[in-house]
C-alpha cells in the first residue's frame, strides 16, 4: 500500500487548547479527567478558557495545553529529584 501525505495546510502541527472531555472520560492527550481539570484550576495549575455566546447557559470550556504540559513536566522533575 502507498503511503499517503497530508496537505500542509491541514497538517496540525501545535496544540494550543483542547476541550473539556465528558463526563466519565479522560481526555485524548493526558488522560486527565473532567473533575482533574477543574481541581487544576482551583489550585491555579491553569485557567481554563469558557466560551459561550451572551444570554447562552452552556458553552464550550478549552484546556490550555502548554499549562497542562509543564505541569506534567514540572511533576515529572519533582519524581526524579
Amino acid at each position: 500500500m502507498p503511503a499517503t501525505t497530508m496537505p500542509a495546510e491541514q497538517a496540525v502541527t501545535h496544540i494550543e487548547f483542547f476541550r473539556l472531555p465528558k463526563p466519565g472520560n479522560g481526555d485524548q492527550i493526558f488522560g486527565f479527567s473532567r473533575s482533574y481539570y477543574y481541581e487544576g484550576e482551583k489550585r491555579g495549575w491553569w485557567k481554563l478558557i469558557r466560551i459561550r455566546d451572551k444570554g447562552k447557559d452552556r458553552g464550550v470550556t478549552l484546556i490550555p495545553y502548554e499549562k497542562v504540559a509543564a505541569y506534567v513536566r514540572a511533576q515529572e522533575e519533582a519524581q526524579n529529584r
